[in-house]
């Protein structure tokens, strides 16, 4: 049976209408549920027989529908639904683009540099300028100013990424001393349990052991000593570690 677009249509206009209502009162939830009510009638629609000429009606109030939902979520700061929202109302109608400065905005709350920035690039595209360029400037989003917002855009990206970057380079800091820190613990138990603290040549013989061209085996160093292979291997990491520090000091 073929869909009666007019019969549906007046009732998707009618709680598209609510929502609005809601939605400008602050009452996001009955916004979002009105606008839900409307697509899940469209929705029902789907599948069935339907005009060519209708077609397109539908299909822009969907997008409609979505993105209004994606902004009532926005004010939610729900960001992340906003965009699941918001991705339907631009995969139904590319040139939606309200539906895509909106995308947009939540990709920049959640620091999605690249993603945030290929919407913009996307609203900046001669084929849409042409379909949505004075939608775009009567909301002060001219191309020039979609240019200076990408721009500061990858401005604040480079920023994220430099103090990304130092952070990185703090917590590695802070990984490695712990693990040093670590490391010389178990060495100082080990030397203890077995004897071995205290021992002034145990250094400067393992160092000499370590930098031989043939090198020395966890093996040979329990033997030496008569400890567990384990000790042995605690033992060699942390002067072999030693070692590195102090090559590391004196080639500042």
């Amino acid at each position: 049976l073929v869909v009666n677009v007019s019969h549906l249509m007046r009732f998707v206009d009618e709680q598209k209408e609510q929502g609005n209502s809601a939605y400008r009162e602050g009452r996001h939830s009955d916004a979002l549920a009105a606008w839900q009510s409307a697509l899940d009638a469209i929705g029902q629609a789907e599948g069935r027989p339907i005009a060519v000429a209708d077609m397109q009606t539908v299909l822009l109030a969907r997008s409609v529908l979505h993105s209004n939902r994606g902004q009532a979520l926005m004010s939610l700061q729900f960001w992340r639904r906003a965009i699941k929202d918001l991705t339907e109302a631009v995969e139904v109608n590319p040139s939606n683009a309200k539906a895509l400065w909106r995308r947009y905005r939540c990709h920049r709350e959640l620091k999605a540099w690249a993603d945030a920035e290929a919407d913009l690039e996307t609203l900046l595209k001669p084929a849409l300028q042409k379909v949505a360029g004075p939608l775009l400037a009567d909301a002060g989003l001219r191309p020039d100013k979609l240019a200076e917002t990408r721009e500061e855009l990858q401005r604040l990206q480079c920023e994220a990424d430099r103090k990304a970057a130092e952070s990185f380079d703090d917590r590695a800091e802070e990984a490695a001393h712990k693990g040093i820190e670590e490391l010389r613990e178990r060495f100082e138990e080990v030397t203890r349990r077995t004897g071995l603290h205290g021992n002034k040549e145990l250094s400067a013989e393992l160092t000499d052991m370590l930098t031989r061209p043939e090198g020395v085996t966890v093996e040979h160093v329990a033997n030496v000593y008569q400890i567990d292979e384990d000790d042995a291997q605690v033992i060699m990491e942390w002067i072999k570690k030693a070692c590195m520090m102090n090559d590391a000091l004196h080639t500042r």
